[in-house]
């Protein structure tokens, strides 16, 4: 036995919506089946991912990812919050030297001058157009791809530094690891702007 207690919520963005396209259609539906295996199998704290979305919906590859791996503590926590800063999930800005944008810069004088910010009509559920993806979603980096491709390198650069092999290999190999983990520290943890005390 529980308790039940209601709360109102404002949809006035989702009232004033247009109808979702294929593509959201297809999206929501990945994301919801994506949690429901992940409740089902008692991952807890994980996220629900689909990548590849510019490919058909067969070829998307779906996850979860840990919501560990993308908190990060609070760079302005008060004073009484330093022994148990208070987490946060970060938000992306918006990627300026990113394909998407540079694309929007290509466009974006010729629309102003010409007024081409205009509706192109209602979403089509069928027909020639109608499961088109954005640009924005066509250009976007493949996360669990590049995950994948970065563990098959890493595999590779195993196979080749097994006992036995040329210590050149070893060196090269531990070299470049080790710089390749201090620019990921110094991306990770950028310098801070403030002096030192």
């Amino acid at each position: 036995s529980g308790s039940f207690s209601p709360v109102c919520q404002f949809v006035g963005y989702q009232a004033r919506c247009g109808m979702p396209s294929n593509f959201d259609s297809d999206y929501a539906y990945t994301l919801g089946g994506a949690a429901a295996v992940l409740a089902a199998s008692s991952k807890s704290g994980y996220m629900a991912i689909a990548s590849d979305l510019s490919r058909p919906v067969e070829e998307w590859h779906v996850g979860g990812v840990p919501f560990t791996a993308i908190i990060q503590s609070d760079k302005n926590a008060t004073l009484q919050e330093v022994e148990l800063p208070r987490p946060i999930i970060p938000a992306r800005p918006v990627d300026l030297d990113g394909a998407a944008f540079r694309a929007w810069q290509e466009i974006r004088l010729a629309c102003a001058r010409d007024e081409l910010y205009e509706n192109p009509g209602p979403i089509q559920m069928s027909g020639q157009t109608a499961d088109s993806v954005s640009a924005t979603i066509a250009m976007r980096f493949n996360y669990l791809g590049g995950l994948s491709t970065l563990r098959g390198q890493i595999d590779t650069v195993s196979a080749r530094c097994r006992p036995g092999c040329d210590p050149r290999l070893l060196r090269v190999a531990n070299q470049s690891l080790a710089t390749l983990l201090a620019i990921l520290s110094e991306i990770a943890d950028p310098i801070s702007t403030e002096p030192p005390c």
